[in-house]
């Protein structure tokens, strides 16, 4: 699962910036795990496009599918508390703006 998330309608350039949010599952020899990643994209002038940066990625052997929907989830409520609530999936196809905020939340950063 990949989403993309930003505060303006649609990615507009050197303006927009956005945050990529990724659950997925990696065999190992113990079984499947799950990863959660959270990325930061921001328009690059010189590049002319958009730069990404990771800002946190769990990739415990021991992450079940619901812990690590449990991030993404957190991490996406967390991102609509700050506006970033147009969302895209990887195949380009627009979503309806989210605002499941829950406001009583404090809101938690994910750090790297």
């Amino acid at each position: 699962m990949i989403e993309t998330l930003y505060k303006t309608q649609a990615p507009e350039r050197e303006k927009s910036e956005c945050y990529v949010l990724v659950l997925t599952a990696r065999v190992s020899t113990r079984g499947t795990a799950y990863v959660f990643m959270e990325e930061y994209g921001q328009w690059d002038n010189d590049l002319q496009r958009f730069r990404y940066t990771v800002k946190s990625i769990n990739t415990d052997e021991q992450l079940t599918y619901t812990q690590a929907l449990d991030l993404y989830q957190t991490a996406k409520r967390n991102l609509a508390r700050h506006g970033f609530i147009h969302s895209f999936t990887a195949d380009g196809l627009r979503k309806e703006p989210w605002s499941n905020v829950t406001p009583e939340l404090e809101p938690e950063m994910a750090t790297a």
